[in-house]
């Protein structure tokens, strides 16, 4: 019965022997259960050790509470059963994530529930080897807020990971979002930007691709697709967005030029076409405060609309 604690058929019944005896030597044992002394020393010690028996007077035993010992023994088995199952969780996105790239059985596997699919997510996201294609578009299973992904990236664009991004224009109204962005594209990223954005997408090494399957709750259910006629779609449609797409660019600010660093953020946010409600929440100014601002960077550059302020930053090369 007390197998699944570590506790041996036989060692189960010197236990029994003592709950029913008054304090025990290994000899007294083996004349109760008929039983050579040789084997009640090996027993007692084994229990003494699960913490099922304690030592009286020296070489004496007696059983602890039922209750107390065996019930720690089941919470110590439920800690290391807790711990196999997140080592086969981790075994199982490894076997997975094999499966997807040298042996795929079917075009789209679909993973649910929030755990399978953060794993997933992350497993995918950590193992880019040439490139990375995104559709980015709230909402979004960590919010940006909580989520440094300057620090996520980072790594990727160093060790030469081709990231392109195209934002939803709702991403880029998030505020600081557009900092995050900026500086991205300062490590390396090619981030471009349309008002919005059919679903949200990620495309690692042209080999598999990521699609959440709920709109609003992303971390629900997401689809994995591996090499196949649907996955050159979602490539194609990635790239044809691509070509429609407007450059986010890293303003430069030189002082020589009379531009500073907060002008260069304005002209940075009308270049990925945020409204000026958006460009007031992220420069946490009020509507009024934000279109005197747009005002000025304009007449700065004798911009009359937005494109012609791009245009003007590029010519003088501050983008």
């Amino acid at each position: 019965m007390l197998e699944a604690v570590g506790v041996s058929e036989f060692e189960e019944r010197v236990y029994r022997a003592l709950l029913s005896l008054a304090d025990s030597s290994a000899a007294d044992l083996a004349d109760t259960l008929r039983e050579p002394a040789r084997k009640i020393g090996p027993a007692l010690a084994h229990l003494e050790e699960l913490g099922l028996v304690r030592r009286v007077n020296g070489r004496r035993h007696a059983p602890v509470s039922p209750e107390a010992a065996i019930g720690m023994l089941i919470n110590q088995r439920r800690a290391e059963l807790d711990e196999a199952h997140g080592a086969a969780a981790e075994f199982v996105d490894a076997f997975r994530l094999r499966n997807l790239r040298h042996h795929p059985a079917h075009p789209v596997e679909v993973v649910s529930g929030p755990d399978e699919v953060r794993r997933v997510s992350r497993t995918m996201q950590h193992n880019p080897a040439t490139s990375v294609l995104s559709f980015d578009k709230p909402p979004y299973a960590t919010p940006p807020a909580g989520y440094d992904e300057v620090a996520a990236e980072r790594p990727l664009l160093e060790r030469g990971v081709e990231m392109r991004v195209i934002y939803d224009g709702a991403a880029l109204e998030l505020p600081g979002r557009l900092a995050n962005v900026t500086e991205l594209i300062r490590l390396g990223e090619k981030a471009r930007t349309l008002p919005t954005l059919p679903l949200k997408l990620y495309v690692y090494d042209r080999r598999l691709a990521i699609v959440p399957l709920s709109g609003r709750h992303v971390s629900e259910a997401i689809a994995v697709i591996h090499p196949s006629a649907l996955l050159d779609a979602l490539i194609a449609l990635f790239e044809a967005y691509w070509v429609q797409a407007t450059p986010i660019v890293a303003v430069r600010a030189h002082a020589a030029d009379g531009l500073d660093p907060q002008e260069a953020t304005v002209l940075a946010m009308l270049g990925a076409g945020l409204t000026d409600q958006a460009i007031a929440r992220q420069l946490g100014v009020s509507l009024r405060t934000a279109r005197r601002r747009i005002t000025a960077v304009m007449d700065l550059v004798h911009a009359s609309t937005r494109f012609q302020a791009g245009m003007a930053a590029a010519h003088r090369g501050w983008i």
